[in-house]
């Protein structure tokens, strides 16, 4: 295999969430994941490698040890992985997601837009994100893990959905006593579509939004926040952000921020945290962000807009 092919040790982290150190040792215990060497005489992990690693990182997420699954086919892997999905609540796939997901399938953007539009003019903002963005969202990683599209399928919707809900944003009416909130993700963390969600939502419930977008550093964003006088600073965290770095991101930035403005993280890379830093508000889905925008609201109502 090519070297350009190969991802370097020191990127493994961004790539996989999992540290090199944490992946030696499963090298000396469990025999992966190995190390490849290009023609040019560089190190690093095959793509196959990575996405072996990712679903590893999903079942771990999914209550998994390494001992369990670090070394295994993937087909096994894979077996587990749809395990898991049967352990859930049977929740089928609506007709939308599907039909959605079989123009992505065969790479129709033309499609994808025009039955996105319409299941948006049906929809409150709120709704749509919630009944036709979120599933649609799950349902790609889902097929993603069955092997039935690729990166880039993924790539390709959220580009899709990012430029939908940026210009449904701009046409949102905050509304008085709703608080200011600057979103962004920490450095390290590219993901931002799940950050967008919520901001889309709270925007449509009427809170007035600012987003930095990703990877962003934690000094930068409490420059914003104080610029544009923010009330709240979002955060967001994915699956593939490290997990020890997760706590420490958090308590640096509230340390940050001046103690009036509140800091909320959400995001399924917030998983494994039971007990928030003091002075942060962690929200598991949307209707928690909402829940803790309104209860700021109510609290410490906005007097004028901002």
């Amino acid at each position: 295999m090519q070297s350009h092919y190969l991802v370097p040790t020191s990127e493994i982290e961004l790539e996989t969430g999992l540290g090199k150190e944490l992946l030696r040792k499963w090298r000396q215990r469990y025999g992966f994941p190995v190390l490849e060497t290009g023609v040019e005489g560089k190190i690093g992990y095959s793509r196959n490698t990575i996405q072996v690693l990712l679903q590893i990182k999903r079942l771990m997420e999914g209550g998994f040890r390494p001992a369990q699954i670090v070394g295994r086919p993937i087909s096994e892997l894979e077996r587990l992985s749809r395990a898991i999905e049967n352990d859930k609540p049977e929740l089928s796939v609506s007709k939308t997601t599907g039909m959605l997901l079989d123009r992505l399938k065969s790479a129709d953007m033309t499609g994808i837009n025009s039955l996105l539009a319409k299941e948006r003019a049906k929809q409150t903002l709120s709704e749509f994100v919630i009944n036709t963005v979120s599933p649609l969202i799950g349902e790609i990683g889902d097929a993603w893990s069955r092997n039935e599209i690729q990166i880039y399928h993924e790539h390709l919707c959220t580009s899709v959905i990012q430029r939908l809900l940026q210009a449904e944003i701009l046409l949102c009416k905050p509304k008085r006593g709703y608080p200011v909130i600057l979103f962004a993700t920490p450095p390290q963390e590219f993901h931002a579509l799940g950050l967008l969600m919520v901001e889309a939502v709270l925007a449509d419930h009427g809170a007035t939004t600012f987003c930095l977008g990703s990877h962003v550093p934690l000094n930068e964003i409490k420059l914003a926040a104080l610029s544009v006088n923010a009330d709240a600073v979002a955060l967001s965290f994915s699956f593939s952000f490290p997990e020890r770095n997760t706590r420490p991101t958090l308590k640096h930035l509230r340390h940050l921020l001046p103690s009036k403005i509140e800091l909320w993280a959400g995001g399924s890379g917030l998983s494994s945290i039971r007990r928030p830093p003091n002075g942060i508000s962690i929200f598991s889905n949307i209707q928690d962000a909402i829940a803790i925008m309104q209860n700021h609201a109510m609290k410490k109502p906005v007097t004028q807009n901002k």
